[in-house]
């Protein structure tokens, strides 16, 4: 007997979206402003999970419950002209029977001292099932209706029997009363929407008119109870990546600090609800399309809707922090830590700054290209999904929120790079010596050499574009005598005058003072030299001809020591990222 041929899983997935658009096609022209609602109602039943749908009478909801028995052909049979799944429908009042619900007793069974119900045609034989007014069960009916929702099983003597139901759709006027006793019926509902009127009055006047067209779902496209299997059994399969799991964690406990109960049940099959959604999406990973659906899973749809799609963003708009450039973070700190290695030199602080600062962009770019091919990817599966209506502005903000953090790191960059471009190390240096010269030890030890002139100068300290009357005298044990520098180049002049005098030179051949002098330039690298170690200093002054065991390199030396004793001029410190807060 030769063997029936593999089934392809791809073709299987195909098949089931083919057939889920077909029945949203049919469902979206039949109702008004129930988009979400047949959308979400379907969804749970193919999870295998009941609705409850909360408004006032007269809104659609048994409509909607009878619609979607038609998405669904019946189990007996999966022959093409195969009936609809088996329904059953019924409003409860605080007089119901368990009767009315499970079936009447059997008499025979009772002769025989065998207690069991005759339930075809009832709840424990249905595929599908509509219960108004769900939460006015008594405890008769209560008990035996959780077993079901939960279980499958409807327990009735010593009898168990496995109930087909595909999931059950439940309706109120209001949620149950918190001391009712019925908060167990009321967490097995997966998915809470709430139905009002209809806002729009074109649409309005289409369901006044009776305008609207009949639910018309062809039974080719309806879905078999093998597909509906299959379909539950490769979703388990779905990935949840690591930054999903992490919004799923920063919702818990949103939910939690807001006093929403959200039970392990509850989130274990919201999840799986998430992974049906993803999977006929044609996705193998939950991705954030998928967990805006978590919006209609928690609280009470009347009153807690805002604040659970509320935390839902915020805990994504967490999760996502990498497509936002978490990373930056880090690399932020790693700019300003960047020129406080153990070597003290200002050129290697200022090199290693610009190429921190250098990285943190290339890693910014980086994170803004992730972040737009993120943000075409989630676009594209707002496209595929047969679960969204239209891209949510929560899901929009999100995005918005991230290119937000992104700017704000860029606009911090720039103004950095602005400040480094512009730093005057020249003028910080003199205000470092002039605050290390101003202390009391020093300013006595300097006195003298300030008041007679007669202080032995090793050279002159040539600022960029300074014309000599602004060069700086450094004296042999390594001080600046700013004060002292007039009265220091008129003794050399007068020196230059007395020579031509004694040689009888005319005077107009005297040699200007600054020409004679020893002199340092003290450009950019001048000063990071001085502020290096003496390695460093050393062969950098010889280089600038200043001749080895000379005075002059030795107050070079002092000098270079004053100032990393005084503390060398720093980089600016890194400017605020002003971040915006999630919304």
């Amino acid at each position: 007997m030769s063997q029936p041929p593999p089934v392809d899983p791809a073709q299987i997935r195909s098949q089931i979206r083919d057939k889920l658009r077909a029945i949203l096609g049919a469902l979206d022209p039949a109702f008004a402003e129930r988009e979400v609602a047949t959308r979400l109602i379907l969804l749970a039943l193919l999870t295998g999970h009941h609705v409850l749908l909360l408004g006032p009478p007269g809104t659609g909801k048994s409509l909607l419950a009878r619609a979607a028995c038609r998405a669904f052909r019946g189990s007996t049979t999966d022959t093409p002209d195969a009936p609809d799944a088996r329904y059953f429908e019924y409003l409860l009042t605080r007089f119901s029977h368990p009767d009315e619900l499970f079936g009447p007793i059997s008499i025979p069974g009772l002769k025989e001292e065998d207690y069991r119900r005759l339930t075809d045609g009832y709840l424990p034989r249905a595929e599908i099932a509509f219960i108004d007014e769900i939460f006015k069960a008594s405890s008769a009916i209560l008990n035996s209706l959780l077993g079901i929702l939960n279980e499958r099983i409807f327990h009735c003597g010593r009898h168990r029997e496995i109930v087909p139901l595909l999931g059950l759709i439940g309706a109120s006027n209001e949620p149950p009363d918190p001391e009712g006793g019925l908060g167990a019926l009321w967490d097995r509902f997966v998915v809470r929407l709430e139905i009002g009127p209809i806002r729009e009055p074109e649409r309005f006047l289409a369901v006044a008119l009776g305008t609207l067209p009949e639910v018309a779902i062809p039974q080719a496209s309806r879905l078999t109870r093998d597909e509906v299997l299959a379909l539950r059994a490769r979703s388990a399969a779905v990935v949840v990546p690591p930054e999903m799991r992490h919004a799923l964690v920063g919702l818990r406990a949103g939910l939690a600090d807001a006093g929403i109960d959200a039970s392990d049940r509850r989130f274990r099959q919201a999840v799986e609800l998430v992974k049906v959604a993803a999977w006929t999406a044609g996705r193998d990973a939950i991705g954030p399309t998928d967990l805006m659906l978590l919006g209609h899973c928690f609280g009470d749809p009347q009153r807690d809707e805002g604040t659970v799609r509320m935390l839902l963003r915020r805990a994504l708009d967490q999760a996502l922090l990498p497509l936002a450039g978490a990373d930056l973070a880090e690399a932020w700190r790693a700019i300003a830590s960047a020129d406080t290695a153990e070597d003290d030199s200002v050129k290697h602080a200022y090199d290693r700054r610009y190429a921190a600062l250098e990285r943190f962009e290339a890693e910014l770019a980086h994170a803004e290209a992730t972040l737009a091919q993120e943000r075409s990817t989630i676009l594209a599966e707002v496209e595929s999904t047969p679960w969204l209506v239209e891209v949510p502005a929560r899901l929009l903000g999100i995005f918005m929120n991230a290119q937000r953090r992104l700017d704000a790191y860029r606009d911090a960059a720039r103004r950095h790079r602005d400040e480094l471009s512009g730093l005057d190390l020249h003028g910080a240096l003199m205000q470092r010596l002039k605050l290390a010269q101003a202390s009391p030890q020093v300013t006595d030890s300097l006195a003298p050499l300030r008041a007679d002139g007669e202080a032995e100068v090793a050279l002159w300290l040539c600022p960029p574009g300074e014309e000599p009357d602004g060069w700086i005298p450094v004296s042999t044990t390594g001080w600046l005598l700013f004060d002292a520098a007039p009265r220091l180049a008129g003794r050399v002049q007068r020196k230059l005058l007395d020579r031509a005098l004694a040689e009888g030179r005319p005077l107009d051949d005297a040699t200007a003072w600054h020409t004679t002098v020893l002199t340092l330039e003290l450009d950019e690298a001048a000063i990071f030299a001085l502020g290096s170690d003496w390695q460093r200093l050393q062969p950098f002054a010889v280089e600038r001809g200043i001749a080895p065991g000379s005075p002059a390199l030795a107050a070079l030396r002092a000098l270079s020591e004053h100032l990393r004793h005084s503390g060398m001029p720093r980089l600016p410190p890194l400017p605020p990222v002003d971040l915006p807060e999630p919304r």
